[in-house]
């Protein structure tokens, strides 16, 4: 559950570079990517809660190989 959460929190993060870009491209607001990289966040820290080893930057990686060889299942 833990790695599902820090997986999404980086996708979201991601997306929200993206999303604002677009958004000041239009001149708009980027309230879009604000809640996507609040949620990212929240979602990180909620991963790391739920492990009970400190986070380190190498579990990001790990997660995706883990999810990539079917050790974890969405």
């Amino acid at each position: 559950m833990s790695d599902l959460l820090i997986l999404l929190g980086t996708v979201l993060m991601a997306l929200s570079v993206v999303l604002a870009i677009a958004s000041l491209a239009r001149t708009e607001p980027p309230r879009g990517a604000a809640i996507a990289f609040v949620i990212g966040v929240a979602a990180l820290f909620a991963g790391a809660w739920l492990e009970p080893t400190p986070f380190r930057v190498q579990d990001l990686g790990l997660a995706w190989q883990r999810l990539l060889s079917g050790e974890i299942r969405l």
